[in-house]
């Protein structure tokens, strides 16, 4: 099976000691026959539904894709991102979500601890409330129509972000020597040991005066303080976290997506796409492929092992392996982005690779 981009994905086992190891991975709300049951969980507190953003993929490379559906929250129409004024001159707003980006971020290279101590302690725009941004707020920044997302950024109002990874406050759960970063350059989500010197890009504020609201991750254990665990940024999640609709189905309560509650097996992408538009389950014949943003909203940052944690919230069969998204990977149009559900890496595989397949429906 091609993995692409140097096939850093085939090994988690060994990440670590070595240094930055990077995996290469990334819909629908319940609705119509489900209004009366979504009405019911809302009046008893239970149903939250938030609205997932777009991924800002534009071009279609098949029917059915991302390019193609689009689906997810529309970002801002005039500007996705607004520089600050006066004493926020070095801070910079993102419209889509509300949160203060650090605007022309150090190029100074950091381990683990040092990044949230930096962010923590940054004396920016009159603010004392920054920090080190988890693993869904610095993924909120790809563009994934974009072959270059930093060069995208910076043309956005950002200025000197680097090529190459920064870190994310949250820890990697199947091995607490290890924390979450993301690629500003191609989006790629890995892991590294905190040891590893990587980028910062610090942030503050957010869930309010944005477009959407991000979740939180999931992560509630503490590892030092200011980490996601510490701080919890983000929608908590309703508990139970999904409901098994009884018709084959499973409900996310946090982001009203619909499931198909038994993946299929494996298919190349188009074989893919095929089977997800073409499903009919519980009388609902608007299935599609879930888009990278979708799919990686399935992974709990707390586990060890996410596919297990689906399992035990309803779904049947969910493999520890690498699954599709409807989103090409525009660096090299050749790959898809695809989720390990087993540890929540995001990066790319081959069109012609054979990766799990599951179904969602729903959605803006």
């Amino acid at each position: 099976m091609g993995r692409g981009m140097n096939s850093i994905k085939n090994v988690f086992s060994a990440a670590a000691a070595a240094g930055i190891v990077i995996f290469l991975v990334f819909a629908a709300g319940c609705s119509g026959d489900l209004l009366g049951y979504i009405k019911d969980m809302i009046a008893q507190g239970e149903y939250i539904g938030i609205e997932l953003p777009k991924t800002g993929q534009t071009t279609s490379y098949l029917t059915g894709d991302d390019g193609d559906l689009r689906m997810g929250v529309a970002w801002p129409a005039v500007q996705r991102f607004t520089v600050g004024t006066g004493a926020e001159t070095g801070c910079i707003t993102d419209n889509l979500t509300g949160l203060m980006w650090e605007r022309v971020p150090l190029g100074t290279l950091r381990n683990w601890t040092e990044a949230l101590t930096y962010a923590d302690g940054l004396p920016l725009g009159g603010h004392s409330d920054w920090r080190l941004p988890n693993r869904k707020e610095l993924r909120s920044l790809v563009n994934y129509e974009e072959a270059d997302n930093r060069t995208w950024l910076n043309g956005q109002g950002f200025a000197d972000l680097q090529e190459g990874y920064y870190w994310s406050s949250t820890t990697y759960a199947a091995g607490i020597s290890g924390a979450w970063l993301v690629s500003m350059s191609n989006g790629t989500v890995g892991v590294s040991t905190k040891t590893t010197n990587c980028y910062v890009l610090a942030v503050r504020s957010g869930q309010a005066g944005g477009t959407v609201s991000l979740p939180r991750t999931g992560q509630t254990i503490m590892e030092e303080p200011g980490d996601d665990g510490d701080l919890e940024k983000g929608v908590a999640w309703p508990s139970p976290r999904f409901e098994d609709t009884g018709d084959g189905t499973i409900c996310d309560k946090l982001t009203g997506l619909m499931w198909e509650r038994v993946p299929s097996g494996i298919a190349n992408w188009e074989g893919a796409l095929s089977y997800a538009n073409n499903l009919v389950i519980g009388g609902n014949s608007d299935w599609r492929l879930p888009n990278v943003n979708e799919l990686e909203s399935l992974i709990n940052a707390s586990q060890a092992d996410s596919a297990a944690w689906l399992v035990g919230q309803g779904f049947s069969g969910v493999q520890d392996s690498y699954y599709w998204s409807s989103t090409t990977y525009a660096p090299d149009t050749s790959l898809v982005w695809d989720v390990y559900l087993k540890v929540g890496s995001v990066g790319g595989s081959l069109k012609a690779s054979n990766l799990y397949v599951l179904a969602v429906r729903g959605g803006q």
